[in-house]
């Protein structure tokens, strides 16, 4: 019978701590890209520009735009010493090829998160338009 209660006791706590801990996950979450223009891994004509949405207002550190392997491209993107949820920066006409975009943001816990997507530039590529991305992130 003492096993029992004892038994009790222990899932009665384990299902508090779950009821406690399980909201705060929410609250640990970091920054991420939650859409782009153009998307991940979508193969577009040259697009006009570079649209970041993210999935809460961060401070964007630094966007790197590369077309393989190596050439940078300089489409005068500026730290944003404000919070946003949106930027978007005016293109030029891109090579044909796979572009790199790679980017570092601060989010509203502190945490700098970066990651990057990748998109192909096409003469029979589609027009470029807004793709959610999956969730993910790198310190």
């Amino acid at each position: 019978m003492k096993s029992m209660i004892c038994g009790s006791a222990w899932i009665k706590s384990l299902v508090i701590a779950a009821v406690v801990l399980v909201p705060m996950g929410s609250a640990f979450a970091h920054s991420s890209l939650a859409a782009s223009s153009p998307g991940h891994e979508a193969v577009v004509m040259s697009p006009d520009e570079l649209m970041l949405r993210f999935n809460e207002q961060v401070r964007l550190l630094r966007v790197t735009l590369v077309h393989q392997p190596s050439h940078n491209i300089d489409f005068g993107f500026v730290a944003s010493t404000a919070a946003q949820q949106e930027f978007s920066y005016e293109l030029p006409m891109l090579m044909l090829g796979e572009h790199t975009v790679t980017w570092t943001v601060i989010g509203a816990d502190g945490h700098t998160v970066s990651n990057s997507f990748s998109f192909t530039v096409s003469n029979d590529g589609a027009e470029a338009g807004m793709q959610t991305h999956q969730g993910g992130h790198q310190h």
